[in-house]
C-alpha cells in the first residue's frame, strides 16, 4: 500500500517570500521601469531635434543654391532678393504627427561686400542665411555662408 505523508514547515522560511522582499524586488522594478521611459523619451527628442536640424540644412542649401543661379545685376539690385522668408515643416510619419502640427522656418537673407583684400573684391559678395525655428523650449538657429561671383557659375547656365 501507499502511504502518502505531509512534511510539515519547520518555520516561515518554506513559507514564501517575506513583505521586505517583495519591497525591494518592487522597487528595484520600478527604477528599471524608469529608466528605460527615460531612455525612450530621451530619444524620440534626440530625433526630433536632427529631424529639424536635417531640414534647417536643406532649406538652406536650396536657398544658397538658387541664389548663385541669380546673374548679378539680379544679386546687386536692391529689393530683388527678399530678406526674410518662411518655410514650413510638417513631418507625416504618425510619430510626428503626434507631437505636433509642425515647425515653421524662418530665415534672413544677408547680402554683403565679400571680406576679401585682392583686386577683385568688387567681383565677389557674400551671400549669409541665418535660419531660426523654434523647439521645444527654446529657439534654435543655423547658419551657411557662400560667395557669388560676377563672373561665376550663373553665367554657364543655359
Amino acid at each position: 500500500m501507499l502511504r502518502i505523508t505531509r512534511k510539515r514547515s519547520n518555520g516561515p522560511r518554506d513559507c514564501g517570500f517575506t513583505i521586505t522582499e517583495v519591497v525591494f524586488g518592487f522597487a528595484i522594478f520600478g527604477i528599471v521601469f524608469a529608466a528605460l521611459l527615460a531612455g525612450l523619451t530621451l530619444n524620440v527628442s534626440t530625433v526630433k531635434s536632427a529631424r529639424e536640424t536635417v531640414r534647417a540644412t536643406q532649406i538652406m542649401e536650396d536657398k544658397l543654391d538658387t541664389l548663385r543661379l541669380y546673374s548679378w545685376e539680379q544679386i546687386t539690385t536692391p529689393g530683388f532678393i527678399t530678406n526674410q522668408f518662411y518655410v514650413p515643416f510638417s513631418p507625416t510619419n504618425a510619430l510626428a504627427a503626434a507631437e505636433g502640427p509642425g515647425v515653421t522656418y524662418t530665415g534672413l537673407i544677408t547680402i554683403a561686400t565679400s571680406p576679401l583684400t585682392e583686386s577683385y573684391q568688387t567681383n565677389i559678395m557674400r551671400i549669409t542665411i541665418d535660419l531660426y525655428w523654434p523647439s521645444s523650449t527654446h529657439v534654435r538657429h543655423a547658419q551657411m555662408s557662400t560667395f557669388v561671383s560676377k563672373y561665376g557659375l550663373q553665367g554657364y547656365v543655359y
